[in-house]
């Protein structure tokens, strides 16, 4: 047995006293900074329960869903996700204090998924706390942060964690639960605090109490993951909603993929330009003559890159931030020869139409945005786009299917939605019972027939009773 010296063993208590000590205080110190952040934030959390409509089935169905949100103006301006709110149809928000109060939606932003409320203040007596927005751009990875939302209905929960990435990359085939595109536009900050259903527009919060991002998306592939929109977008996003009602972008109909491990192939330098996959037919890029392959080197000057997949979202963004109209110089690389192009941009407009219930005919239908056209793969925007149609209804009993586009009825051409809608409340008013839709179905015409009265006088029931 080895004995030692009684000096020895003195200090080694000693040390360990010391280091207990400064770690107990550690971890108050900590666990105070964990409440502080709490305080400050928490009270101007809000519960949102939005009443959503929903055209997926065929027919027009409304339901109650639960979201958060963050007071950020004492206006009492709320931001949280376009999934959150973005179609709701009625607002009720409850407060710290467990008011409610009701919401009107101000606009929102589908490529970024925010959207801003404002809240009724009328008859609230209470006091609006708000929430001190901080920066995403200084957000360390390994950085404690605090989750607050409604998980699963939880009212009013925070759950820990840290910032695993703070520039998380989503390929744009991403969609929200209202069909558009999401994410092309910005990184995300993934952390392994909980983050669940429910906590979609909550916040992300620092140490110091400050909000540096808003919550959107959680995996159920694995656990502790969970992303939020870094607080600089959100911060970009809601002035422009406040000041215009909606985010305004410039298009120009190029789709580009990283360069990572292609440069050998294109003759480019390591991180210098950003590769063009594909064009859309009709687009600026094509009218000017910009290809497939081409390396876009530089935009008005400014150099680009997109060597690896977390850079595209900057890359759009140079595109997007140019005025509706406006000429844009691009220096391609084309062969291993450089040019230059000149490209007016267009303004992107919205990614989804509005939707319509033919409720008599049982489908429900989408008017065609320029989006639309070429995400479907459309010759033009002319008709509207059946978006379901429900079972054992007129549309379904004639053939009709979802991705239909309608583009006559009883022989009379429909180019937009508000013809559709006119020619149906016609034909309904009228009591019509036999219905001859013109409809496109990939590159072919099809003919589909609505027996009406068949199915009214099968079912017993008529649409005017």
């Amino acid at each position: 047995m080895v004995r030692m010296p009684m000096r020895t063993i003195v200090f080694t208590c000693l040390l360990l006293l010391v280091f207990g000590l400064e770690a107990s205080g550690q971890e108050t110190s900590l666990q105070n900074q964990i409440y502080r952040a709490r305080d400050m934030v928490l009270p101007a959390l809000v519960h949102i329960q939005p009443v959503i409509k929903d055209y997926q089935t065929g027919e027009l169905k409304k339901q109650a869903v639960v979201g958060s949100g963050i007071v950020f103006d004492f206006a009492g301006y709320v931001v949280t996700n376009y999934h959150v709110a973005g179609r709701a149809e009625r607002i009720i928000c409850t407060l710290h204090d467990k008011e409610q109060v009701s919401a009107v939606y101000v606009g929102g932003d589908p490529s970024t998924d925010l959207a801003v409320l404002k809240l009724q203040l009328d008859d609230f007596d209470g006091v609006l706390h708000v929430a001190q927005l901080g920066r995403s751009d200084t957000v360390q990875v390994g950085q404690y942060v605090l989750a607050m939302g409604s998980p699963l209905s939880l009212a009013r929960s925070v759950s820990a964690g840290v910032v695993s990435t703070k520039d998380r990359y989503f390929s744009s085939d991403y969609r929200l639960p209202t069909g558009e595109e999401t994410g092309k536009y910005n990184l995300w900050i993934q952390t392994d605090a909980a983050i669940n259903p429910g906590n979609s527009g909550g916040p992300l919060v620092d140490m110091n109490g400050q909000v540096i991002g808003i919550n959107s998306r959680a995996t159920f592939l694995a656990n502790n993951l969970g992303f939020a929109i870094p607080i600089d977008i959100v911060k970009s996003v809601t002035q422009e909603i406040l000041a215009n009602g909606e985010v305004e972008r410039s298009w120009i109909g190029v789709h580009a993929q990283s360069l990572q491990e292609l440069e050998g192939f294109f003759g480019t330098g390591t991180n210098k330009g950003v590769l063009i996959a594909s064009i859309d037919p009709g687009s600026p890029a094509e009218v000017s003559f910009l290809k497939a392959g081409d390396i876009i080197l530089a935009i008005d000057g400014v150099p680009v890159s997109a060597r690896f997949a977390e850079e595209l979202p900057a890359f759009y963004r140079a595109i997007a931030e140019h005025a509706p109209g406006s000429e844009m110089a691009l220096k391609v690389l084309r062969k291993e020869k450089e040019y230059s192009f000149k490209v007016t941009t267009r303004r992107l407009g919205t990614l989804q139409g509005e939707d319509f219930d033919c409720e008599e005919w049982g489908f429900t239908v989408k008017a065609i945005t320029r989006f639309m056209q070429l995400e479907n793969q459309l010759s033009d925007s002319l008709g509207v786009l059946v978006v379901g149609v429900k079972r054992v209804a007129p549309g379904d009993v004639g053939g009709l299917r979802g991705g239909d586009v309608i583009r006559a009825v009883n022989k009379e051409p429909i180019t937009t939605l508000s013809d559709l809608m006119s020619m149906y409340t016609e034909l309904v008013g009228d009591g019509t019972e036999k219905i001859l839709l013109t409809v496109k179905r990939g590159g072919a015409i099809r003919l589909v027939v609505l027996n009406v009265d068949q199915l009214q006088a099968e079912s017993g029931s008529s649409p005017h009773e």
